[in-house]
């Protein structure tokens, strides 16, 4: 016949030896434990079938008990048996005073426990020695394959009753299977390793968020001169502007400067160039006349030498004609030499106009130069503030070149997180993958130890019920 722990690796599909789950130790316990509880539920009659007899006489009084199971107790009064009567350990004393209803006689003995010892009264002895009827438990060993002392229809439940807990013990054991703990536990180790470096990585940040805020500041400071450089500027346009308007007021005035030069020299030039070319016919005239007359004065003169009196009269008279005629070129001369005269006045007259647009051009002049200048001292105090804010700028720009240096730092914990995250999303998998077999042989061993449990609870009552 096939030894129990075959049986059990037949019943579970375990391989069982000295370093499984469960051990070959192990086995041999629940075969004892099954042993025990198979033969605590018979019927009480049929213990006696597989009990053991237990003397007690001079040499030995007492019996301890161990895990038996007491089925009866006699005492022999020098004739026959008799049965003895338990008491409670508390009326012990009363039963050996024979004063004592309850005292204990050769015909009426009694038994108690104490400290695991039967305790028998009267004391046995070897001419009236007690007999102790006991079932006591097997020890089941797993190389075994039959019980003594064990009813035969009973026995088949021993091996189902230890495949039960074999079971439970494999499915504990694969509850906490080693290679998968090893992955949880290597898992475990790269998250702290993540935590430790993820706070690092905060720190990292923490100092670069704190050098950020000083930029911050520090920006705020250069907003805040920019807003007074932009202020200045705003001061700086409006003179500017001022100025423009002087100007497009000293430009006007130089156009109006220009236009009336324009119209003087228009109307002068071309009336005074007529008048001199007239004034000059004129004096041509004038000098013919004048050349004429002299020549008539001359013949006069002549006649008067010669005493013919008529003769220079009338070279007098026709000299005088001509000298008429030169008088009346020299008239038609003024008349041009007063217009020409009279041309120039108004040129001058538009010259002095002139002039005073050109004085106020210099007086808007003057002004928008004023308001340049003013303008110019805005934008110098514009350039003071600009100068302050790109000092700040340049402090916050160090600030943020620090930030960044932290930041860098941090990425390259982060990057250490990334590379630890892959390591346990490694684990990760080799734990899920081992989970994933072990739950099928989980589930399998689940249900076999359903249908065994199924089996030795029909067969247990089966076996009380006898």
């Amino acid at each position: 016949m096939a030894t129990f722990e075959a049986q059990v690796e037949g019943l579970t599909s375990l391989s069982i030896d000295g370093n499984s789950a469960p051990t070959q130790t192990e086995l041999t316990q629940f075969l004892t434990d099954g042993a025990k509880e198979i033969l605590s539920v018979i019927p009480k009659q049929k213990k006696a079938m597989y009990s053991t007899s237990n003397t007690l006489d001079s040499g030995d009084t007492t019996l301890t008990i161990g895990g038996s199971e007491i089925l009866g107790v006699v005492r022999n009064d020098g004739t026959i048996d008799q049965p003895c009567r338990r008491i409670p350990l508390s009326l012990s004393g009363r039963a050996q005073d024979s004063e004592e209803m309850i005292y204990g006689t050769v015909t009426d003995p009694v038994w108690w426990i104490t400290i695991n010892a039967l305790n028998m009264f009267p004391t046995p002895t070897d001419a009236q020695n007690g007999l102790i009827q006991t079932l006591a438990y097997p020890a089941v060993a797993y190389g075994d394959s039959a019980i003594t002392k064990f009813p035969d229809e009973a026995e088949y439940l021993v091996p189902i009753y230890a495949s039960i807990k074999a079971i439970q013990n494999a499915l504990g054991a694969k509850a906490g299977n080693s290679d998968i703990t090893t992955a949880l536990t290597a898992i475990n180790t790269e998250i702290d390793e993540c935590l430790s470096i993820a706070d690092s990585a905060a720190t990292e940040i923490g100092l670069a968020n704190a050098e950020a805020d000083k930029a911050t500041a520090e920006v705020a400071l250069a907003n805040t001169e920019v807003d007074k450089m932009a202020a200045e500027v705003v001061l700086a346009n409006a003179e500017v502007d001022l100025s423009n308007a002087e100007v497009d007021k000293m430009a006007a005035e130089i156009a109006l400067t220009n236009s009336t030069l324009d119209a003087a020299l228009s109307s002068v030039g071309s009336n005074v160039d007529t008048a001199t070319a007239a004034i000059a016919t004129a004096a041509g005239r004038v000098n013919t006349a004048v050349a004429l007359a002299n020549t008539q004065f001359d013949s006069a003169v002549t006649a008067n030498s010669s005493e013919d009196i008529e003769l220079a009269s009338s070279h007098v008279k026709a000299g005088q004609g001509f000298i008429s005629e030169a008088q009346a070129a020299v008239s038609e001369a003024q008349t041009y030499v007063n217009e020409v005269s009279s041309r120039v006045n108004q040129v001058n007259a538009e010259v002095q106009i002139a002039q005073g647009y050109i004085g106020t051009a210099t007086g808007y002049g003057n002004i928008a130069q004023g308001f340049g200048q003013t303008a110019q001292g805005y934008i110098s105090t514009a350039n003071g503030y600009g100068g302050v804010a790109q000092g700040f700028l340049g402090i916050a720009s160090g600030f943020m070149n620090t930030a960044q240096g932290y930041i860098a730092t941090a990425n390259a914990y982060l990057q250490q997180i990334q590379a630890k995250i892959g390591i346990a999303q490694g684990y990760a998998n080799e734990a899920q993958s081992r989970l994933s077999v072990l739950t099928t042989e989980y589930t399998w061993l689940e249900k076999q130890q359903a249908k065994l449990q199924a089996d030795y609870d029909k067969g247990l009552q089966m076996i009380a019920g006898a």
